[in-house]
């Protein structure tokens, strides 16, 4: 997605540019895209000079959101999405400390866009 950010505007990125660049397999990438592309952030465009691009600007997308269509909700520790998980959830003194850290970590997610992240990210 940064290797998109950064290119917003200036036409598609070549898979074969992204897999460089990130250093992962093709069919990882291919699968990374393949959600982005459900959910509506990357689609494709075909051609010689074809490859992908952002649906909409990096400005408007929240890293919160791209976490939730590549890993599903952020949860640090189980007992946080599902109460009956743990036994000893009325007891628990770490509960609560696991809590404040996904707040935290959740509130900045939705703080920060896709351009906060790329700023550094120039190749």
């Amino acid at each position: 997605m940064i290797n998109l950010a950064t290119a917003y505007n200036n036409g598609p990125v070549a898979m074969n540019t992204v897999v460089r660049r990130e250093r992962v397999s093709k069919k990882y990438m291919e699968q990374i895209v393949y959600r982005l592309m459900s959910a509506g952030l990357v689609k494709s465009v075909r051609g010689p000079k074809g490859g992908y691009v952002l649906t909409r600007s990096p400005e408007k997308v929240r890293l919160i959101d791209l976490y939730n269509i590549l890993e599903g909700p952020l949860v640090l520790v189980p007992c946080l999405a599902e109460s009956k998980s743990c036994t000893l959830i009325k007891t628990c003194s770490a509960r609560e400390m696991w809590n404040s850290m996904q707040v935290k970590i959740e509130t900045m997610m939705k703080k920060n866009t896709l351009k906060s992240l790329a700023k550094g990210n120039r190749k």
